[in-house]
This record gives structure tokens, C-alpha cells and sequence, in this order.
């Protein structure tokens, strides 16, 4: 919310110098892109958030079974990711209620 408010602020402060509308995005895109990746790659989490995070590939198994098998090159840390989210997936209907 920070990143977005200092665009806008940017944003905001080109069209009062140069006295001509401006693209809000193409200040409020970096910041927030910007803010984003720096906090992941200080946390430590940028590779996952780049590669894709876990909980969409567990997200994309429920809605679509099995995904195909993508090669990393990282294969001990996907097995470790792949069995840590491992959500149950059930091919039968769900019991009526009466």
C-alpha cells in the first residue's frame, strides 16, 4: 500500500512539473513491482515467488489434477514442496446431503 501511495505521490508530482497529464501506471507499475520484488528477495522468498509459490500449484492440482512435470534442476527442494502441499484430490462425487 506504501509502494502504490509513493507512485501516486509520483505520479502526482510529474503532472505538477510538467504541466501534462501523465500515465499514473507507469509510476504506480514500478513501485509496486519494484517494493514487491526487493521484500522477496530480503526475505528470501524471490526464487519461489518467481518460480511459482506453492499454494497455487496446490490451488492448480484441485482444480486440475496432477500438473505436468516441470524440470528445475532443483528436484530435491520440488519433491519437498510437491509432498509439504500435498492436497487429496477425490475423482468421486461428493455424498448428498438429506
Amino acid at each position: 500500500m506504501v509502494a502504490y501511495a509513493i507512485g501516486l505521490a509520483m505520479a502526482n508530482a510529474a503532472i505538477y512539473i510538467m504541466q501534462m497529464g501523465q500515465p499514473a501506471l507507469l509510476y504506480l507499475v514500478p513501485c509496486c513491482l519494484g517494493n514487491m520484488i526487493y521484500i522477496g528477495y530480503k526475505s528470501g522468498e524471490l526464487k519461489e515467488l518467481w518460480d511459482e509459490p506453492p499454494v497455487i500449484r496446490a490451488a492448480d492440482r484441485l482444480l486440475y489434477g496432477e500438473p505436468p512435470r516441470v524440470e528445475s534442476g532443483d528436484d530435491e527442494r520440488e519433491r519437498s514442496l510437491t509432498s509439504e502441499n500435498e492436497v487429496p484430490i477425490s475423482n468421486e462425487p461428493e455424498a448428498e446431503l438429506t
